[in-house]
Parts: C-alpha cells; sequence; structure tokens
C-alpha cells in the first residue's frame, strides 16, 4: 500500500487531495497544528501527526515507508514579505531538511504557485520553461520555497507543481467573488486591466498531485539557480477567461445577469493598502498588484504529455458543481424553481 504525508491537510485543497488519496487506496496521513480543525480528517480515517514547520521539520519515525510528501502548506493571506518568508520559504526548508536527514527517500510533490513565476506579457501564453519573474512578495516567498526545495533534489525524486487560480467546492476566497455576483449582480474589478486568467479545478489539481508523485519527472540541485524546464507542472487549463468574463461565467451559473463594476487604480490599491494594515484576509496590496498586471495566461502541455491529465468536465459545469456546493452548505440561497 502507498503511504502518503500531506502538509496543510485542513485546507481547502488539502482536504480534497486526502479525499482522493483514499479513494485511490493510499494510507494518508496529514501534519497538524494545536490550532488545526481536523474533524473532517478524522472523520476520513486521516492519521494525524503534531507538527508545525514553523519551528520543526517532520519527525523522522512518520517518515518510515512513506511513499510520497505532499507539501501545499503555505501562507497566502499577508504582503509582508519577512511573514511570508519565514512560512514559504523557512518552513519549506525546514521540511526538506527534515526528509533529508531522515535517511528515507520518498516523493516529494512540492506545491507552488503560477505567482512564483509572475505574470505573462499582452498575448503571452506562459509555460514552465520560461524564467520566473515574481512580482509580489507572495509570489517571491513561493520561488524561495521551490529553491530551498530543489537544494535536496539530488538526494530524493522531487516534482513542483504551479497551480493557477483554484475554484471548486469548499472555496472560501472564490466565494468572496460569488457573493455580490449572487446578491447584487456586481463583479468587481480592481483596476481599468481585465486580465486574461489561468484556472484550474480543485479535484482536477488533486489528481494532477496523485500523478505527479506516481510518474512525473523529477527536478535536479540546477533547479536552485535555473527554476524552468523538467519536474515542473503548470496546473491550468487551456482556456484563459479575463477576470470580466470570469465574473460573467459564474453570474450565468447563478442565472443572475451581472455588471462589471470598476475601482480605479488609484482606489484600489487604497483599499489594498488599508484591507492589508487591519489583516483583512487576501484582499491587500499585493493581491491588487497582481490583479493589475497585462496577462495571467498560463498553460503547459506537460499535464497531458507526462501525466496523462485530462479535465474531469467542462469549465461551466465545474463551475456549476461549486455553486451547488455553495447552496448546499447554505452559503448562497436555493436556486428558484423553474
Amino acid at each position: 500500500m502507498n503511504n502518503a504525508i500531506v502538509t496543510g491537510a485542513t485546507g481547502f485543497i488539502g482536504t480534497r487531495l486526502c479525499e482522493q488519496l483514499l479513494a485511490a487506496g493510499w494510507r494518508v496521513s496529514a501534519t497538524v497544528r494545536k490550532s488545526s480543525k481536523v474533524e473532517r480528517l478524522e472523520e476520513l480515517g486521516v492519521g494525524l501527526v503534531p507538527c508545525d514547520l514553523a519551528s520543526d521539520g517532520l519527525p523522522a519515525e512518520t517518515l518510515r515507508d512513506t511513499t510520497a510528501v505532499f507539501h501545499l502548506a503555505g501562507l497566502t493571506t499577508s504582503a509582508n514579505l519577512a511573514r511570508l518568508r519565514a512560512v514559504n520559504a523557512a518552513g519549506t526548508r525546514r521540511l526538506a531538511e527534515s526528509i533529508r536527514d531522515s535517511g528515507q527517500s520518498p516523493t516529494v510533490v512540492h506545491v507552488s504557485s503560477i505567482a512564483a513565476s509572475g505574470p505573462a506579457a499582452k498575448g503571452q501564453v506562459r509555460t514552465a520553461d520560461d524564467e520566473p519573474h515574481p512580482i509580489s512578495n507572495y509570489g517571491r516567498s513561493k520561488l524561495e520555497g521551490e529553491q530551498a526545495m530543489a537544494a535536496i533534489a539530488d538526494e530524493m525524486p522531487i516534482s513542483i507543481v504551479r497551480p493557477s487560480v483554484v475554484f471548486g467546492p469548499g472555496d472560501r476566497e472564490g466565494f468572496r467573488i460569488v457573493k455580490p455576483i449572487a446578491r447584487s449582480g456586481m463583479h468587481f474589478t480592481p483596476g481599468w486591466r481585465t486580465p486574461p486568467l489561468s484556472v484550474i479545478y480543485v479535484d482536477d489539481l488533486a489528481a494532477i498531485l496523485i500523478a505527479a508523485a506516481d510518474s512525473g519527472k523529477r527536478i535536479t540541485k540546477r533547479f536552485a539557480e535555473q527554476p524552468v524546464g523538467e519536474g515542473i507542472y503548470i496546473a491550468a487549463l487551456d482556456r484563459h477567461p479575463s477576470y470580466d468574463d470570469w465574473g460573467r461565467m459564474i453570474g450565468q451559473t447563478l442565472d443572475k445577469k451581472t455588471r462589471v463594476m470598476r475601482i480605479p487604480p488609484r482606489a484600489a490599491k487604497v483599499v489594498g493598502w488599508c484591507a492589508g494594515a487591519m489583516g483583512s484576509g487576501s484582499l491587500h496590496l499585493d493581491k491588487i498588484r497582481e490583479a493589475q498586471v497585462p496577462s495571467w495566461a498560463y498553460y503547459d502541455n506537460r499535464l497531458q504529455t507526462e501525466l496523462g491529465f485530462t479535465p474531469s468536465a467542462p469549465l461551466e459545469d465545474q463551475l456549476a458543481k461549486t455553486v451547488q456546493w455553495y447552496r448546499e452548505q447554505g452559503w448562497l440561497k436555493p436556486a428558484k424553481s423553474a
């Protein structure tokens, strides 16, 4: 039987990954902190490993007979570079060193972000072969995390997955976009630009992570100096709706006429600065900066050619499943009867 350790398992993506691993017959353990909400993991039968990567690596005994480590733990809701580095870079380095020092050699699937690579130029579709140039503190910290993991790449097999915008059942951040559209038909866009997006459904991302562990190519230690190419997978569909179009697609799913409400760039930056100063979730200046770029269009056919990935359903159907989940949870009102 395959044995997995998942960090960040209590999060939106991590929980879905645990569900898919268990469905595929894996035995799954998850690192948890004292503050972690573990009820769902306990329901699933996931083993719990007390471990806070802010101060500790994985216990060596936990890694015995481990087939794969899926590293999803990270900080997203901050614009402070020091705080981001402490978790996304130093925490990853601590994890990597503990795996190396354990004497075991599990496959490591490190979950990063396309923010580590940076935005595309207008009309460009970026791939894993393009040199990274992150523009946000979050992106910089995620790239440093990749490089920290690459330091042990000659000692164990490591693949890196850079997800695009992840949506699906359980997505609280995505609900921030859905909620005003459902209530008033308004889709708020920061700035005048409406950049093309890259998106991936959460269950498809989980399938990509498992496939990367099973059959993905691996990075080499050289990645630390040149973070491009083999062993990197861009988790994104070959379809790039603009941010405006994304709101309209959500509106169509909700059967709600949608109006795009543009927030002038200076006003958006003020909102982002104030939100960051108040510690308000992901609506901070770093995210406003990422929203005001020409494009986030990404695609790389390595998903198909190396991992055998195909989307589980059309994008519109995946959005419909997401909205239905919000309704089932009571986050949205039930759909009106015909």
